[in-house]
C-alpha cells in the first residue's frame, strides 16, 4: 500500500508587493513633521506620547500629526480601503515628512 498524498498550502501566501527601495534617513528630526498612524489595537496613544517626548528632547523642534487625522486602517474592509485611499492626500495636506506606523496585536 502506498503512502497518502496531501496537498499543502504555505501559510505565507504569495508576495503582494515587490521589494521597496530604502530612502535615506534624515540625520535629525528638527524641523520635521511626523505623522502617527495606528490600527487602534495596542496602546498607541501611550506609545506616541513617549515617542513625542523623546523626539522633542533629542531633536527640539519636531511637529506631530495625530493618528486621529488619518483614521483606522485596520477596520472593516470598506473602511480600511477608504482610509488607505485617502492617506496619500492627507499626508500631503498635513505636510508630513515622516510616518510612525504603529501596528499592535
Amino acid at each position: 500500500m502506498s503512502e497518502p498524498h496531501y496537498e499543502v498550502l504555505g501559510p505565507l501566501g504569495p508576495r503582494a508587493v515587490g521589494d521597496v527601495a530604502e530612502h535615506e534617513r534624515p540625520s535629525t528630526l528638527a524641523g520635521r513633521r511626523v505623522a502617527y498612524l495606528w490600527d487602534e489595537l495596542f496602546r498607541g496613544p501611550e506609545m506616541f506620547d513617549v515617542i513625542s517626548d523623546v523626539a522633542r528632547e533629542r531633536h527640539g523642534d519636531v511637529a506631530f500629526v495625530g493618528w486621529e487625522e488619518f483614521g483606522n486602517f485596520h477596520a472593516s474592509a470598506a473602511e480600511e480601503r477608504r482610509v488607505l485611499e485617502a492617506l496619500p492626500e492627507l499626508l500631503r495636506t498635513h505636510r508630513v515628512d515622516l510616518v510612525v506606523a504603529a501596528v499592535g496585536a
